[in-house]
């Protein structure tokens, strides 16, 4: 530690011991080892194969779930970040073990990236379960300093995973919003880039002069007069009449696009340097352009220039997150938001015991079942308690609850007046709502602290992988200030004795 530290180091510093600590007492490092092995093993053919290389992949598989979970805690640094500081910390080094006596080599920018995915989803799932029910178990060791007993952990108290709140919200990719012209200019520039890649590298057909660079040129000005056609006293003709030139303009690119795929497909081998992989990247995304640009080209024809609505279910929110919905929730502020239901549920001290990013838009109430089972498998018993605002609120669930779970307290706030009155008289009700503010601010952390807002990831599926990363690292960031705040006041408690 240097001289003299700074206080936020200090605190920094202490941080990441105890989640080192945690990481070690509930032995998540051997059973993400352990997992990774054992599928290792199945992919082998015979033991020759296995052993080739071990001892490298056991020391990548060990720093790459240390990454991932430096990089979710840092909020989702972006790799290049991590990058310069995992080359110049010793702190950061010793935590995701790229410590050595001879020589320090620290991990590049594509090994963060790769450190995401090298985890499987089980194996992290897994750990997340772990973790939660370790924190919840009972004390069986004798800590002979505190002259009492403590859980696997290390907690004098353990975890308590019995009452939940549940609440959900928007999880926002990294998307503009989404103007109906855009999508249309997005699908041109896509295209035109895509284009431009397989000329770099040798393939040339007939273009204008300046090639695919002057398209974008001319695309770039087509958006701009449509961006400032509102101004204008005449601008809902102004604006059918530039449409209609954008509509003509991406069929124009659209033929470039295939004509220079038809190219790249036959003359991959003899004429470019590209690998087949990399080839099949250049054409997967002109595919996947070519066939979404009819539906942005109608839905931009619907809305300027037939003035009709598009109905949600039909609406091109973005072409590069197919998965993105359309969410109305009638938040201050946030009236209208794109992207995908995130359901989180909290216990009474923060952690989280359950979420799940869906791909349908339904209403919370048609989710809560769902969620309690989930959080009861994975902390292995029967939930005390459950607190949710109204918009959980059902009659026919709350009521599937009370004979499925007649130990269950039900405290969702309800819609009818009536109920709310007579909720109003139990104090525990009153004490279960007010707590309920927080779940608001956990949600904000999780979006805002470890997101940044949106999520960086493409794609659904990369976007579940980085919250698995993001809950594991927040419940092991809750669950390591528990245990320096316990002992703390542990020492306080001893220095007063």
């Amino acid at each position: 530690m240097p001289v003299a530290p700074a206080a936020n180091y200090v605190a920094y510093r202490i941080e990441l011991e105890a989640i080192d600590e945690l990481l070690q007492s509930s032995g998540l490092d051997g059973i993400v080892l352990d997992a990774a092995l054992e599928s290792r093993r199945s992919k082998a053919k015979d033991e020759d194969e296995f052993n080739r290389g071990l001892a490298p992949f056991v020391r990548y598989t060990r720093s790459a779930f240390r990454i991932g979970i430096l990089r979710a805690h840092k909020g989702c640094a972006s790799v290049r970040d991590l990058e310069i500081t995992l080359a110049d910390s010793p702190l950061e080094q010793w935590f995701c073990f790229l410590e050595n006596f001879d020589q320090i080599k620290a991990a590049s920018k594509s090994t963060i990236d790769r450190a995401k995915r090298a985890i499987s989803p089980g194996i992290l799932d897994a750990a997340f379960v772990e973790l939660l029910r370790k924190a919840a178990s009972a004390p069986d060791q004798y800590d002979p300093v505190a002259e009492r007993a403590i859980n696997l952990l290390g907690f004098e108290v353990p975890e308590d995973l019995l009452e939940v709140w549940y609440d959900s919200t928007c999880h926002c990719p990294d998307i503009h919003f989404p103007v109906d012209w855009v999508q249309l200019g997005d699908c041109c520039r896509t295209l035109l880039k895509a284009i431009g890649c397989i000329r770099k590298h040798g393939i040339k057909n007939r273009m204008p002069a300046g090639g695919s660079t002057r398209l974008l040129r001319e695309l770039n000005q087509l958006s701009i007069a449509l961006g400032n056609a509102r101004r204008r006293k005449d601008s809902k003709k102004l604006r059918k009449k530039i449409l209609r030139k954008l509509k003509a303009f991406s069929r124009r690119v659209a033929q470039h696009a295939r004509t220079h795929r038809d190219l790249l497909n036959a003359h991959r081998e003899t004429r470019t340097i590209l690998s087949e992989g990399q080839a099949d990247l250049i054409l997967a995304r002109i595919e996947h352009v070519l066939d979404i640009l009819p539906k942005a080209t109608k839905q931009a024809h619907e809305r300027i220039i037939g003035e009709r609505r598009v109905a949600a279910a039909e609406k091109v929110i973005s072409i590069y997150e197919p998965d993105a919905k359309v969410i109305v929730r009638g938040k201050s502020g946030a009236e209208v938001e794109f992207g995908n239901p995130l359901l989180l549920g909290e216990s009474a001290s923060g952690l989280i015991t359950y979420w799940k990013l869906s791909e349908e838009v339904k209403s919370d109430s048609k989710c809560l079942m769902e969620a309690v089972e989930a959080t009861e498998k994975t902390i292995d018993g029967s939930l005390r308690k459950i607190v949710a605002d109204r918009g959980f609120s059902n009659e026919k669930l709350e009521a599937q609850l009370a004979a499925g779970r007649p130990g269950l307290s039900d405290h969702i706030f309800p819609r009818s007046a009536t109920k709310l009155e007579e909720k109003k008289a139990d104090p525990e009700f009153m004490r279960s709502q007010t707590r309920r503010a927080q779940t608001e601010a956990r949600i904000a952390i999780i979006t805002n602290a470890y997101q940044r807002g949106r999520s960086l990831s493409k794609g659904l599926g990369s976007q579940r992988q980085e919250l698995r990363w993001v809950m594991l690292a927040h419940n092991l960031r809750v669950l390591a200030r528990a245990l320096i705040a316990e002992r703390k006041a542990r020492e306080q408690r001893l220095a007063v004795a």
